[in-house]
């Protein structure tokens, strides 16, 4: 059933461009889709020992933001790998390849919670969880335009719930087919 839960939210971003394809920390990228929207945190950071002057904090993010995050992941282009999560460099090629493709489809094979995203000129990226950890980490997120964010992690659950929700808060189910 959340096979099923996965592709309703996907289908409504299929045949959209990717844009502001990026390396975050370590390996972590983002990928932006749909119309732009500014989000501005409210927090405000006082001066101290990192910073001299307040700072606030503002993106511009799609209405669709997929985060892939702790994880081993791979882009390939054409059958052709262009990039990977072992360097900066790698990090910065695989970007430059997916941005302004199409997202055309997605899948996760539930066997080892492989994820597979196609784009629609021969861009494919493939997320893998990392080996065995303590607590299993999230492996790809996706924020929605309804507010909401789906997440899967390492050990095959998903959460789909408010960007409000605490994580302690989070319900997390089995990833079903």
């Amino acid at each position: 059933m959340s096979a099923k839960l996965l592709q309703q939210i996907f289908k409504k971003l299929y045949g959209k461009p990717s844009w502001n394809v990026q390396r975050g920390w370590g390996s972590f990228i983002t990928f932006d889709f749909g119309k732009p929207r500014l989000e501005v945190l409210k927090k405000v950071f006082k001066p101290g020992k990192r910073r001299k002057y307040p700072q606030r904090y503002a993106y511009i993010h799609g209405e669709w933001h997929l985060w892939i995050y702790c994880c081993d992941w791979v882009i390939r282009q054409d059958g052709r790998k262009v990039g990977d999560s072992t360097s900066n460099e790698k990090i910065d090629r695989g970007c430059l390849v997916l941005g302004g493709q199409y997202l055309t489809k997605v899948v996760v094979n539930p066997k080892n919670w492989q994820t597979d995203f196609y784009f629609d000129l021969g861009g494919h990226l493939q997320t893998k969880p990392y080996k065995k950890e303590d607590e299993p980490s999230k492996t790809w997120k996706l924020g929605c335009p309804d507010g909401k964010w789906f997440l899967l992690r390492a050990d095959g659950k998903y959460s789909y719930r408010s960007g409000k929700t605490p994580p302690d808060k989070q319900v997390w189910q089995p990833f079903t087919v």
